[in-house]
């Protein structure tokens, strides 16, 4: 009898135990996998000079610096460029929306005011959906100094425009490569020149450690002059919190993707200049954060 009633008495401990589990399982979150937008193909607005697929969520602030030297082949006289030959951004960007941003910079170079807009299209997720980001950017650049044009010249023969649209895929948490066909517009230019440019970019960024990147750029222009070249740029990423920092090598001396699918000139391993680029993001209220 009393064996009876220990087997009793365990059935029904047990009973209740795996009713208690099943009940606790049912408190706890699922862990299945959840499609979400993947997060960090890149973490700044641009990937080195040219625009990334990155856009701002809404109520976030970027704040850049961006700054080149001289030519690194310039020798000791000029301390391999550090003297002299510099370019200087400054820039402001403001998610308007998490798929729209808004900016406005100023170039020292020919002291080019602009204003751009990005605005992301679809988004790569993690499990059914879309494969890859996708954005689009526009900007249009203002050159504030005199121009060295014969005769007169109007505002309008002042301006600059380029439309980019950026395709990326993040292939894991290290690897994020981008495409980025690109077409630049001058309203006025010099004979030597032309007015239209078209340009396909190629972009990626392998993460190295938990905070720092390489960055690689290139971007060939299909129908460039024959004193142009292809701009190339190589970079290391040292991302700490709110603050992406880059020291970077390239042949350009620009930051207005119209003026650097132009005014690149310099054959890229003979013409490298040494500059860094600064990206300091602040969060507003209701902003969201990656992590």
């Amino acid at each position: 009898m009393k064996k009876s009633i220990s087997l009793i008495t365990l059935a029904i401990l047990f009973s209740l135990s795996s009713s208690l589990a099943v009940k606790a399982q049912d408190l706890i979150p699922h862990r299945a996998n959840v499609n979400k937008p993947v997060i960090a193909t890149f973490k700044a607005p641009d990937v080195i000079l040219f625009p990334s697929v990155k856009n701002l969520y809404a109520n976030t602030l970027n704040m850049s610096i961006y700054h080149t030297f001289g030519l690194l082949n310039s020798g000791i006289k000029q301390f391999w460029g550090l003297d002299g030959g510099t370019n200087i951004r400054l820039g402001l960007d403001y998610g308007i929306t998490d798929n729209l941003s808004v900016g406005l910079g100023r170039t020292s170079q020919h002291k080019i005011v602009d204003g751009r807009f990005k605005y992301s299209i679809l988004h790569q997720m993690t499990e059914k959906g879309s494969p890859i980001d996708l954005s689009v950017t526009g900007d249009l650049g203002i050159i504030t100094e005199p121009l060295a044009f014969q005769g007169p010249y109007t505002f309008s023969d002042k301006l600059g425009y380029s439309l980019m649209f950026m395709a990326a895929h993040k292939f894991n948490e290290d690897f994020s490569f981008q495409i980025s066909p690109a077409f630049v517009h001058f309203n006025r230019v010099f004979p030597t020149e032309k007015n239209n440019y078209f340009g396909v970019g190629l972009s990626g960024r392998y993460k190295l450690t938990d905070h720092t990147a390489l960055a690689v750029e290139y971007m060939p222009v299909l129908n460039k002059t024959s004193t142009m070249t292809n701009a190339l740029s190589v970079a290391f990423n040292i991302e700490t919190g709110g603050h992406v920092f880059q020291l970077f090598f390239s042949n350009s001396q620009s930051f207005d993707p119209q003026e650097i699918m132009r005014r690149t000139n310099n054959q890229a391993f003979k013409g490298f200049r040494f500059g860094f680029n600064i990206n300091r993001i602040f969060w507003f209220k209701g902003a969201k954060r990656e992590h």
